[in-house]
């Protein structure tokens, strides 16, 4: 009794009091009684919430679902994210949802953990007490003491404690209810790992649709409803950073009259971002600029090292090139970085990421605290690096490449900016092989493009034809056929100058390629030929090979099949000579099986292509094995043998589906139903072009998607079911058009031309040729201009133009004469001749008629040369 009497009560202010007593043991400090322990006081401390608040409902069902769960412990959530990401904002929508959750309170307090100078929980716990109730004068005085107090204030308590910004786990650690009724919100730049009993619920950057319903919420549905491209652009340069998109959102709120463009426009400069992303007293650099000085001098200096890489992922290696420190302190700072969420890592083990902004800050720390000869160094180091990698032979070169390819992209376009030529145009060089691989056309022109102005500058003149070359390869692979032919010609020059035999033979090579492709005959026929002399002369039978193998399908191309065989003869014998793999030899006979049928000679396609498939068995590849048994099976049709060529098809089906090859799948699919098409089984054929438009995959083919609905309308067209056909043109157009589908949509076009033109809609026919006409002159291709302005013709001579027409067929027969189509050239001087007999002009008649008569007399003497022995010519 008298122990009690001697302990000093710990009062209550006059607005709270508690139902019990509750003794606190420690020195000075006793029970309070009953009656005066009742509280009236619940603190709502909570900041108010805002209406434009986005998304997030993830977290919130997380939340949720541990306080629907009976715990034996408080419920403990720590939001962790990268500064700006909107932890504060989700914790406040949080606590507000759940406040009736909380019957006794929610407690409220910025901790200021990211900057140099975080809170003291002592002081924390001294204004928790105070907001309590409890009077200054019985306060503890001594940080144990206000722990204990603190906790047997709120022992039986439903009370939430949210905390803002904590630095780490000692500093929320006691702040934490201990009530099974009570919960505490945190949120932190880092996880708080080491925090008992806490949930890590980690906070990213939003969605493009979140970026998008914010924006529409903050500035209205009438003023982004025009401008989505200019919405989805600005998230993405803000990085879809709530912090950096409501500042952005606030300057355009200021000046309703600006367009989203205009703000956009404003942002694309990344040397002026920062500068721009910041509104009254919020400013993106400012928050940034929190973190970063919290940091120690070792970790400043990796992080203003990240800000040098030169992509959104980099590696430990590559910032330990930049500083040029031990790899292992400096996985060990990364990793110190990324649990303060200045970087975040990557899913690949030892590779890390880093928001763009925060990229642009660090950049900018780099640049403004070191001295600029050792930033300038440390890139080059970096620089020099890559092209030690890629000199290298390293089994997992490609792999590397594919996770750095940014990098090495924007390091070859800075070695341009920096002059260092040879880095710059080598590193290039050792990236085509690669490009071609990945197929990043754009890329490789991009590298090569700096590349030439490199090697031009100092003088490399090899450098300069291998950018050239290059430069050619990619623009082909674009098809971009006139940019591919004057960069090859022009690196072809260069190599004969330095007199470089076996460059000047693979660009001649390339060079052929792109002129078969614009149809440019003569030139693809004397390229490839002199490939082949000068590869004969190196003695090197693959060079030899692959453009014999080219003439061959060149000369058949053009009808010309004798003449083709014996180069596809000669290629065979060369493989056979050289014992060539399988591979080699499977491709070989695949060419001259293509030839013969190509030439009416069925059986001996059908010889050769059992000679082709026993040899990619041989060679175990599956694919070409599926390709060489689809197209014995079409010759097999021809021949009228339907029961063997279903079978032939079918396996090849099956090899197909066994691959998951839907673009396999599709084209055996159209084969088939184009078969059921030509018996006029259209209930078949109708069901397997189904099939293939509901073939998983489908989507990602579009040239497969394109050719199936266009064929599928060809076929209602011949059926006179125009609606039906449009319907499936028009889709195929748009798929052409989205994907950049040139020759597909040219095509599609032209048929569309021809529905309408049958159907009697002979302008809008007109309309759509010269369309197609247009598309085909900037492709390059003659065979595809010739084809549109035989269209264009035959619309205009519909519409009685008949002088237009006879102008347009003269350039048709321009282009079927480079072409070496001297039958198709014949027919077209027949036409201008009766065209112009009947416009009255009897000179021109005669004229056209003359040319008809040599293009028959040049007809026949190539067809005589075809029958001369291989040897004789």
């Amino acid at each position: 009794m008298q122990q009690e009497e001697d302990r000093t009560n710990l009062r209550i202010s006059d607005h709270a009091t508690v139902g019990k007593a509750v003794v606190i043991e420690h020195a000075g400090h006793v029970s309070l009684s009953g009656p005066e322990l009742k509280q009236r006081r619940r603190p709502l401390q909570i900041p108010r919430d805002i209406p434009e608040f986005t998304g997030r409902e993830g977290i919130f069902e997380k939340i949720s679902g541990s306080l629907a769960i009976n715990l034996e412990t408080p419920a403990i959530w720590v939001l962790s994210g990268m500064a700006g990401v909107g932890k504060t904002s989700i914790a406040i929508r949080a606590a507000n949802r759940h406040s009736e959750r909380f019957p006794d309170g929610i407690l409220y307090a910025k901790l200021a953990g990211a900057g140099s100078n975080p809170a003291d929980p002592n002081e924390i716990l001294v204004r928790f007490l105070k907001d309590l109730g409890v009077t200054l004068g019985e306060i503890p005085g001594d940080y144990e003491s206000l722990v204990t107090a603190y906790r047997t204030l709120i022992a039986t308590k439903a009370i939430l404690v949210v905390l803002d910004d904590a630095a780490d786990t000692a500093q929320v650690n006691d702040l934490i209810p201990t009530s099974p009724r009570s919960a505490a919100l945190i949120t932190s730049r880092r996880p708080l790992a080491t925090l008992p009993g806490a949930q890590s619920i980690s906070v990213d950057v939003w969605t493009l649709d979140e970026c998008t319903q914010f924006l529409k919420v903050l500035l209205g549905a009438n003023r982004i409803a025009d401008s989505i491209d200019e919405v989805h652009e600005l998230s993405e340069i803000c990085g879809r950073l709530p912090l950096a998109l409501r500042i952005a959102g606030a300057q355009l709120l200021r000046r309703p009259l600006w367009p989203l463009a205009r703000m956009v426009s404003r942002l694309r400069d990344e040397q002026r971002r920062l500068e721009v992303l910041r509104a009254d007293d919020i400013a993106i650099r400012s928050v940034f600029a929190t973190a970063y000085e919290s940091l120690t001098d070792a970790q400043s200096r990796i992080f203003r090292a990240v800000g040098l890489t030169l992509g959104f992922s980099f590696s430990v290696e590559s910032v330990a090139r930049l500083t040029d420190a031990d790899e292992y302190f400096v996985e060990d700072a990364l990793e110190d970085l990324a649990d303060r969420h200045l970087i975040s890592p990557d899913d690949i083990p030892g590779r890390f990421k880093i928001h763009d902004l925060m990229r642009l800050f660090a950049k900018e720390r780099a640049v403004d605290q070191d001295a600029p000869t050792a930033v300038t160094e440390s890139v080059h180091r970096l620089l020099q690096w890559h092209l030690e990698i890629l000199e290298g032979s390293s089994p997992s070169i490609r792999k590397w490449v594919r996770l750095e390819r940014p990098s090495l992209v924007a390091g070859v376009l800075l070695a341009n900016e920096n002059h260092w030529d040879y880095l710059c145009w080598k590193t290039a060089d050792y990236l085509a092989d690669f490009h071609s691989i990945e197929r990043d056309y754009s890329d490789w022109i991009l590298c090569n493009e700096a590349g030439l102005v490199a090697a031009r500058r100092c003088g490399a003149r090899e450098g300069e034809a291998l950018m050239l070359g290059g430069l050619g390869q990619a623009s082909r692979r674009l098809n971009r056929f006139n940019d591919a032919r004057s960069y090859l010609e022009e690196s072809l020059k260069v190599f004969r100058d330095l007199k470089d035999l076996e460059r000047c033979a693979e660009v001649l090579w390339e060079i052929g390629n792109t002129s078969s492709s614009q149809w440019d005959v003569g030139r693809a026929m004397s390229a490839y030929r002199e490939s082949v002399e000068i590869y004969t002369a190196l003695g090197y039978p693959p060079g030899q090979a692959r453009a014999l193998h080219a003439l061959g399908h060149l000369h058949s191309g053009i009808g010309r099949h004798d003449e083709a065989l014996k180069y596809f003869q000669e290629e065979l014998a060369l493989a056979i000579k050289a014992s060539a793999n399988s591979n080699s030899l499977s491709t070989t006979y695949q060419g001259m099986a293509s030839c013969l049928a190509a030439g009416g000679m069925l059986e001996e396609s059908i010889n050769a292509y059992e000679k082709s498939i026993s040899e990619a068995q041989a060679a175990r590849d599956k694919k070409a094995l599926r390709i060489r048994l689809a197209r014995k099976a079409s010759v097999l049709q021809r021949m009228g043998k339907a029961d063997e060529a279903s079978a032939t098809y079918e396996e090849a089906l099956r090899l197909a589906r066994e691959q998951n090859d839907t673009s396999g799948i599709a084209w055996i699919l159209h084969n088939l139903a184009d078969n059921h098409e030509r018996a006029k089984k259209y209930e078949e054929a109708d069901s397997l072009y189904a099939d293939i438009l509901n073939t998983d995959g489908i989507d990602e083919v579009p040239e497969g998607l394109i050719n199936t609905l266009h064929c599928w309308a060809d076929s209602h067209i011949r059926r006179e079911n125009f609606d039906r056909a449009n319907e499936l043109l028009d889709k195929a157009q748009d798929i052409a058009r989205q994907h950049d589908r040139v020759p597909e949509l040219i095509k599609v076009l032209l048929c569309q031309s021809a529905a309408l033109q049958k159907n009697e809609d002979i302008t809008e026919a007109l309309s759509l040729a010269r369309e197609a006409a247009d598309i085909a002159t900037s492709y390059g291709s003659a065979k595809h201009l010739a084809q549109c302005l035989r269209r264009v013709g035959m619309s205009l001579r519909g519409l009685n133009r008949i002088e237009g027409a006879a102008k347009i067929y003269a350039e048709k027969m321009r282009l079927e004469v480079l072409m070496q189509q001297h039958g198709s050239a014949r027919e077209t001087a027949q036409e201008l001749s009766l065209i112009w007999t009947e416009l009255g002009d009897t000179d021109k008649a005669e004229f056209y008629s003359a040319r008809a008569s040599e293009f028959t007399r040049e007809a026949e003497r190539v067809a005589s040369e075809e029958r001369k022995p291989l040897g004789s010519h």
